[in-house]
């Protein structure tokens, strides 16, 4: 070699950097589609300082589809064989997490809503159209006509009410188990195309699901959640809803210390004063 001295290779070293990031990126969005729900708050003392990301998911369709069935399969895979069915007349809320974190930094929240369908509750449901960041509209297989109120009621009021142009939805054809045994292939015909007639209109993909046996419950979630996290519009309104979160908490142990530290200076003017 004539020298001795050596330049850095500028772009080399912006070529590798950015095939890391790249490879980092790619296997976060790897490790998030692997993931599985558990039930409750997280409760992993790893990530106690983690910053949370809650999405909410709003179960959305007519009175007797089977949301409540749906949100009680707490695993989204286990069969419900001795669930009783009864109408919900407010809002029921579950809360699940996931096991990954998200982008490596992130624990993820779910905060299910299972909304009344009955027509006398429709105002309980306005402020959850708003502030879902993913639909599930669930339809009655064994009930072909819930279609007209689904598509002419509850997708036209998520589409109107959202707070996002891009929310991320499903549609959810339950009670598949009945299909199979009580129905004929005529029918099965007549709502399968009027099922794929639904989601071709409004760009939806489709689930065939038995909330009450568990099936396709589970791949229906990992869908629609993995969808909402690679949504960039959807991710930016998690992220500064969580720094809300924390500025109000801060905000709040703030208040808190300063009650105390003022009771404590009370307390101490008493004493002396008593002396």
């Amino acid at each position: 070699m004539t020298t001795q001295t050596f330049v850095t290779n500028y772009n080399l070293k912006s070529t590798i950097e950015e095939f890391c990031r790249l490879r980092n990126e790619t296997k976060s969005e790897v490790s998030i589609r692997s993931f599985t729900i558990r039930r409750g708050r997280p409760c992993n003392n790893e990530w106690k300082n983690y910053p949370k990301l809650q999405i909410i998911i709003s179960l959305l369709g007519p009175s007797n589809v089977g949301k409540s069935c749906l949100a009680a399969n707490i695993e989204f895979s286990q069969s419900k064989q001795n669930y009783q069915q009864s109408a919900t007349i407010g809002l029921d809320v579950y809360f699940f997490y996931l096991d990954q974190l998200f982008k490596d930094e992130y624990v993820v929240i779910i905060q299910i809503n299972d909304c009344p369908g009955d027509d006398r509750f429709e105002a309980v449901s306005d402020r959850h159209f708003r502030n879902c960041h993913g639909a599930v509209l669930m339809v009655d297989v064994t009930d072909i006509a819930k279609f007209g109120r689904l598509q002419d009621y509850w997708y036209k009021r998520l589409r109107e009410k959202s707070s996002f142009d891009n929310i991320e939805a499903v549609l959810a054809c339950n009670k598949i188990d009945l299909l199979e045994t009580n129905y004929d292939s005529s029918y099965r015909k007549q709502f399968f195309e009027r099922a794929d007639r639904f989601a071709s209109d409004y760009q939806i993909p489709i689930f065939n699901i038995s909330a009450l046996r568990g099936d396709n419950v589970q791949a229906m979630f990992h869908h629609l959640i993995s969808s909402i996290l690679q949504n960039p519009l959807l991710v930016k309104d998690l992220k500064e809803n969580q720094k809300k979160n924390e500025e109000r908490m801060s905000n709040q142990s703030s208040t808190i210390k300063l009650m105390e530290s003022s009771k404590t200076h009370e307390r101490s003017k008493k004493v002396s004063c008593d002396c």
